[in-house]
């Protein structure tokens, strides 16, 4: 069933390709048999389907925004899926450092080891998400089970350009399964935010800083709020922003 599921994703893939002109995201090289994994060589093929039905933007193959959507991508990719921290290619891995809302700034390999979640919900009050308690495995366990179908990420417009990258970026999926003892109801989550990331003249990130409402987000996986609370940005800017707000955005 699994392979089947696949096969038909592959084949819609490449209609909305034909049809919209869409390109793959590009993750890098996933077929170096040098790689060692975390659980096996990934496969986007269902996340790039969820993606393409779902992204507001189509960037032009030659702009920077494609360019720095690629660079997060595959960062994200090796955050999540290589063990070997000195074969990831995105990074400055003298400077490397992250911080998320202006609050603690993680270096090097404690960030990479306690994983992405960790340091991007850092600050949160405890009973919303306690970092303390969550490593690695059961922050990405815990995230990917809320959203069986994917959580697709993309990069919306670019500010300004290296060395300091400045971008706004939107994640979105539908809530179809449980997170903690909270079970989804399909609800469709979006979730909007900003970044500063500073790279080198080789464009190896050596700075990432996101800034967006953890709270508003963990609080409707909750229960405690409805999904509309986030819908169209409104955490920043009150669902107002004639930008966020356009069809053609």
């Amino acid at each position: 069933m699994e392979l089947q599921k696949k096969e038909s994703a592959k084949k819609e893939l490449e209609e909305l390709k034909l049809k919209y002109n869409f390109v793959e995201p590009n993750r890098g090289n996933l077929d170096d048999e040098q790689i060692e994994w975390r659980d096996g060589k990934p496969d986007y093929t269902l996340a790039n389907l969820e993606y393409f039905k779902g992204k507001k933007m189509n960037h032009k193959a030659d702009s920077l925004e494609k360019l720095v959507e690629d660079l997060v991508k595959t960062w994200e990719m090796e955050g999540s899926h290589k063990v070997n921290v000195s074969q990831w290619t995105t990074i400055d891995h003298e400077n490397y450092k992250v911080c998320s809302n202006g609050g603690r700034v993680f270096v090097g390999e404690e960030s990479i080891k306690i994983g992405n979640y960790n340091w991007l919900f850092d600050g949160c009050p405890k009973d919303l998400y306690d970092t303390e308690k969550e490593t690695f495995e059961s922050s990405h366990d815990l995230f990917r089970g809320s959203f069986t179908n994917g959580f697709p990420w993309e990069l919306i417009k670019v500010f300004s350009g290296p060395p300091k990258v400045t971008f706004m970026w939107r994640h979105w999926g539908n809530f179809t399964g449980k997170y903690r003892e909270h079970v989804g109801n399909c609800e469709f989550i979006e979730l909007y935010g900003f970044a500063v990331v500073t790279v080198n003249d080789n464009l190896k990130i050596q700075f990432i800083e996101i800034f967006y409402d953890p709270n508003t987000y963990l609080e409707v996986l909750q229960r405690k709020k409805s999904a509309d609370e986030l819908i169209n940005g409104k955490p920043i800017v009150g669902g107002t922003c004639p930008f966020i707000n356009s069809k053609n955005f």
